[in-house]
């Protein structure tokens, strides 16, 4: 086996590793080299600072880890490092007796790499309940993690590092877990909050020590005498210390840049992925852009086009206003019937969206709308209301009552459409994909502040059933998914929509000169 390992990395290979917390996640897109400038050298370090540890390889099945992650790594030991299978390592059986052993002693090896250190690469798939539990791991590493739950990795991987903290516990290496994957996919969205993790001053001081870490290392090289060396490295001992403190608590999420990569994979591999992927994938799985949007998605005519940078909202005007109804969020979404650039077409812009979670509740959202417009002109609201809304509520009260009476109590004067029961979905998608799709005169758009709304209609799945396009609201029931990205804004945009295009609330006759709005 060779000494040292000489690679090129790109620039995010090369700040993940140098950064080295002790939680890393990269996300990087395919091709984008998760094993030769992640996996790779991770775990060669950790075979080195920790040469007879248990390291767990996890990812949602055996057959991806045995077929496509460990040929992988292998095939990195071998060019990179120089092993040689059989003599360096050995994979899914007992070592034999010149390797060193483990410090913690294990029975069943069919699951195991074991490297002439001692270093034990132990598989674990999380479809197979308890596959870590026979482990006592000092370090994790992940791959393909998108087709893992994140409450799996918390339940089976996590519990099983333990152990040897009197050997490894200076180490920020020690207990560390790193995970690789691309965005594209389904379950993504828990791998995308871990950016909220980062403490960005603790990475941007171990980035300005590590740097001179390097200096001080090349100066040892260049020094000509002993106390010479002996004084750099001290300094250099330093700042390993305090950095391996900050390491020990850090989060990292390393994200690569879009052709990142290029370099390596050329320009042929970018042609031919966009040829054969369709626009979506490309940008999640190729450019490693953030997957906001599903590929079938429920509003596909959804589009840049109907996003307005700059104001659209008027004082003047009187607003258009619908609810969704859920324990877990309420959400309010408010239009106006104007115009865009001063042209002669009336259409629905749509001028905010105001939500408030559980425990606050409706009385709360009507505050911070009455708060946010005190001022405006125009004291004029258009509430719409489906079936939904005149239910009783467990105080024995409607939905449409309480609505009603918190507006008016801050003054407004509230004007109520009724729009009856609410079409079936696939009704329901067939109208407003085609409200998405005017141009011109009753056209739709938004204003740049409603990113909330805009990114959960983005996020909307559509699924067929019984041959029918419907809106997939699983997310609604998911506690882990944030309320405000599921569709229960989307579901107030298309009330508010089935009352504006449904009763024609363009046309009618209004009691403010000009502006086309039913007032009764």
């Amino acid at each position: 086996m060779n000494d040292s390992i000489s690679l090129q990395l790109h620039d995010t290979q090369a700040l993940a590793q140098i950064i080295n917390a002790n939680t890393t996640y990269c996300w990087w897109q395919r091709g984008g080299g998760k094993t030769g400038g992640g996996i790779g050298p991770h775990l060669e370090k950790l075979i080195r600072k920790m040469p007879r540890s248990q390291i767990l390889l996890f990812s949602d099945t055996y057959d991806r880890l045995r077929n496509r992650v460990v040929p992988n790594i292998l095939s990195f030991m071998e060019t990179k490092m120089g092993m040689i299978e059989d003599v360096d390592f050995v994979r899914y059986k007992k070592p034999p007796d010149s390797f060193d052993k483990p410090y913690i002693k294990l029975d069943d090896y069919s699951n195991v790499i074991t490297f002439s250190s001692g270093a034990c690469l132990c598989l674990v798939s999380l479809k197979v309940e308890g596959s870590a539990n026979a482990y006592n791991a000092q370090a994790a590493i992940g791959d393909e993690v998108k087709f893992c739950k994140e409450e799996q990795i918390n339940t089976e991987v996590i519990p099983a590092l333990r152990g040897l903290q009197e050997l490894y516990g200076h180490l920020p290496e020690y207990l560390s877990v790193w995970m690789f994957s691309d965005k594209f996919g389904p379950n993504t969205k828990w791998m995308l909050a871990k950016r909220k993790q980062v403490n960005q001053k603790a990475v941007e001081s171990v980035y300005v020590m590590q740097m001179e870490v390097f200096r001080l290392q090349q100066l040892v090289r260049e020094a000509k005498s002993t106390a010479t060396v002996y004084k750099y490295q001290k300094e250099i001992d330093q700042y390993e210390q305090v950095m391996n403190e900050i390491r020990k608590d850090m989060v990292f999420v390393a994200e690569m840049k879009p052709y990142e990569n290029k370099r390596v994979l050329g320009d042929r591999y970018f042609r031919l992925q966009k040829r054969i992927c369709t626009q979506y994938e490309y940008d999640v799985a190729i450019l490693n852009k953030d997957p906001d949007k599903v590929e079938q998605c429920f509003y596909p005519m959804l589009s840049v086009n109907h996003k307005v940078s700059g104001v659209l909202y008027d004082p003047r005007r009187p607003f258009f206003g619908a609810m969704d109804y859920n324990f877990r969020i309420s959400p309010l979404v408010v239009a106006q019937i104007g115009s865009v650039l001063n042209n002669q077409f009336k259409t629905l812009n749509i001028v905010d969206d105001l939500y408030a979670l559980y425990p606050q509740g409706m009385k709360d959202v009507v505050d911070a709308f009455a708060n946010k417009y005190a001022t405006h002109a125009n004291k004029e609201f258009h509430y719409i209301f489906d079936h939904t809304a005149i239910g009783r509520t467990p105080l024995q009260t409607t939905f449409r009552d309480s609505f009603v009476g918190y507006m008016r109590a801050y003054g407004w004067n509230v004007i109520e459409h009724y729009i009856g029961d609410a079409p079936d979905h696939d009704i329901k998608y067939k109208n407003l994909n085609e409200w998405l799709a005017a141009i011109g005169v009753h056209s739709i758009y938004f204003q740049d502040n409603c990113t909330t709304l805009l990114k959960a209609m983005e996020q909307t799945p559509a699924i067929i059933v019984g041959g029918k396009t419907k809106k997939d609201k699983s997310k609604e029931k998911d506690q882990r998914f944030p309320a405000e990205e599921a569709p229960h804004l989307p579901d107030a945009f298309d009330m508010l929509c089935e009352g504006v295009f449904g009763l024609n609330l363009f046309d009618t006759d209004s009691e403010v000169p000009g502006l086309g709005i039913r007032t009764s």
